[in-house]
């Protein structure tokens, strides 16, 4: 069976709303009183956020990770305080399953700031294609899979600005919180892939 939805019909689908705890870390001390809440987890929602370049051959450093554990999410500002170990750990650590959706881009984002080794990641997308799903990414898979869409307005803002709105803590919040929310949706349905 294949899973698509057309262009046309996401726009009738409800969006997705969230109203669990964002933290937001800005200083080194955060960072590491959140990384050992987080290092609790067995699972945790992954996605990254870089300031949109409209020039050719400009880019910018990811700005923004986030992580997501049950209904609270933490969003790192990266560029003000830095790859820190105790993040590294996170990502690195095999006792902590990591879900994202086309995570590929991300986590050479993050190599490009330094170099570790990322370990225990899941991504959707390959999970989707696995499944026999045609339509993939973060908009079609929480239609597909929780009956809502994710608005993408906030994606292009500029994510290294001095003070992040309320409306980017919200959208940043909601692509990594939804991630393992796909990814028990997935088991239930198609348990034979994750035997």
């Amino acid at each position: 069976m294949d899973y698509y939805i057309h262009k046309e019909e996401v726009s009738k689908y409800p969006i997705i709303m969230f109203d669990g705890e964002i933290n937001l870390i800005e200083t080194k001390k955060d960072v590491i009183k959140y990384c050992k809440i987080i290092s609790k987890a067995d699972v945790v929602g992954f996605d990254t956020e870089t300031k949109p370049a409209f020039q050719k051959g400009v880019s910018y450093n990811i700005s923004l990770l986030q992580l997501s554990v049950k209904d609270s999410v933490f969003l790192f500002r990266i560029d003000k305080v830095g790859f820190m170990q105790e993040i590294e750990d996170l990502l690195s650590s095999p006792d902590i399953t990591k879900v994202g959706i086309d995570i590929k881009n991300d986590i050479s984002g993050l190599k490009k700031i330094k170099s570790f080794e990322p370990y225990n990641f899941i991504d959707l997308n390959s999970v989707a294609l696995k499944c026999g799903f045609k339509s993939i990414g973060a908009v079609k898979l929480s239609i597909m899979l929780l009956g809502f869409r994710v608005s993408k307005k906030q994606r292009l803002s500029d994510w290294s600005s001095h003070q992040l709105t309320e409306a980017q803590k919200k959208y940043a919040a909601i692509d990594a919180w939804i991630c393992p929310k796909i990814l028990n949706v997935f088991q239930k349905r198609f348990p034979r892939y994750f035997e």
